[in-house]
């Protein structure tokens, strides 16, 4: 069994992030648009497999779902930003939806508030980078991507990697908003490195923690 783990799993994950570290590397290069395109929505992709293989389920089939959007998201985000933006609205929404199923029964006020500040002081920053960088983004993305994050650190999975990516996932969106101005190319490095290890923290951590269920039960 841990042979076929090995072969069915990852290298899925292993193909994700060296396609992660290509596209970070060869963004801004002369690269043909339509191969950087694919390449930037394929780490996600290939986390969404991984995912799927590494847990059955109701809540990994939701996780991967909302890699599949974002990776076609963060993809199309230069090319056709309205089709971009609703597929991470989708996203969230879909992430905000599995957290709920899997929120905690009783919290701690440091953990309340961590969640109260995710959910209202995401869509101000969204509003802010977007002011900042002159563009449109829809209020209900940043309350969908506030929500997401927000439900996740009140889940019963660790914080210690799945709050903690989505909170990147967060941090990632708000800089890759700041950045769509073209003024910012230092924001924009930095913006898609921290939205891909995010997601990669939190599927991972997801993943392990359900798995880890599965053994104990």
């Amino acid at each position: 069994m841990p042979k076929r783990a090995l072969i069915e799993r990852r290298p899925w994950l292993l193909g994700s992030m060296v396609l992660a570290l290509a596209w970070i590397w060869l963004q801004g290069s002369e690269t043909p648009g339509l191969y950087l395109l694919l390449l930037k929505a394929a780490p996600l992709l290939l986390l969404a497999v991984y995912t799927a293989l590494r847990h059955r389920g109701n809540d990994t089939r939701s996780l991967a779902g909302m890699l599949v959007l974002q990776g076609i998201g963060s993809a199309l985000m230069d090319y056709m930003p309205l089709i971009a933006l609703n597929a991470l609205l989708v996203a969230y929404l879909i992430g905000l939806g599995m957290f709920l199923v899997h929120r905690r029964v009783e919290m701690d006020g440091g953990r309340k508030a961590s969640a109260l500040a995710l959910t209202l002081g995401t869509p101000l920053l969204c509003y802010f980078a977007a002011e900042r960088a002159g563009v449109g983004v829809p209020l209900f993305l940043g309350l969908a991507l506030g929500g997401m994050a927000a439900a996740a650190w009140i889940s019963t999975f660790p914080r210690s990697r799945v709050g903690l990516g989505a909170s990147l996932i967060v941090a990632g969106n708000v800089l890759g908003i700041a950045a769509m101005g073209g003024s910012l190319p230092a924001v924009a490095l930095a913006a898609w490195p921290l939205f891909y290890l995010g997601n990669l923290v939190l599927a991972t951590g997801v993943t392990g923690e359900l798995r880890m269920r599965d053994d104990i039960f």
